[in-house]
């Protein structure tokens, strides 16, 4: 990796248009959903965070598998990011469980719903943190600013086409 990809990636500055810059904007909506999610705050604000993490992080996961960790895994010549790439899948099949879980918002009351909230907050915010360093500096090693920006305009595609017609995050959703 240039040495100007290593400073992009250990300062986060990337173009708008760059991957990394579109995954981190929607990490940082993601994290306060997920901050809103396991707070002790109401029932009600509770389950209004779910509902507009749900079709975000759905969208998120599915068109970043797609545009990026595909690319990862196909990647000859370098394990770690295949193998970051095959770790994203898994950890992205994970939270899928606990969202499926969180779903029963009627139970948003209880200890055991408030418990799967703060697992989700933390794995999470372990995946977050992973990506950012690890998967960052792999696509800054591996892939050009244009092919970047393409998996940037690919992801921002499969993402719209998977969040609800009626707006729902899309507002803050790039």
């Amino acid at each position: 990796m240039s040495v100007v990809e290593r400073v992009k990636s250990y300062i986060g500055a990337y173009s708008a248009t760059d991957i990394r810059s579109l995954l981190h904007a929607d990490h940082e909506q993601i994290s306060a959903l997920t901050e809103q999610l396991s707070s002790d705050e109401s029932r009600q604000r509770r389950v209004r965070a779910f509902d507009e993490l749900k079709p975000l992080l759905t969208a998120h996961a599915r068109a970043e598998e797609q545009a990026v960790y595909t690319a990862l895994v196909e990647l000859r010549g370098s394990p770690d990011s295949r193998a970051d790439g095959n770790e994203g899948f898994v950890e992205h099949s994970l939270v899928d469980v606990l969202m499926e879980r969180l779903s029963k918002t009627e139970l948003a009351a209880t200890d055991a719903w408030k418990a799967h909230a703060k697992v989700l907050q933390e794995m999470l915010d372990h995946h977050i943190a992973e990506e950012e360093r690890g998967i960052f500096e792999e696509l800054g090693e591996h892939f050009t600013d244009e092919q970047r920006d393409a998996m940037g305009v690919e992801f921002v595609a499969r993402k719209r086409k998977l969040l609800p017609a009626d707006g729902t995050s899309s507002k803050k959703a790039a």
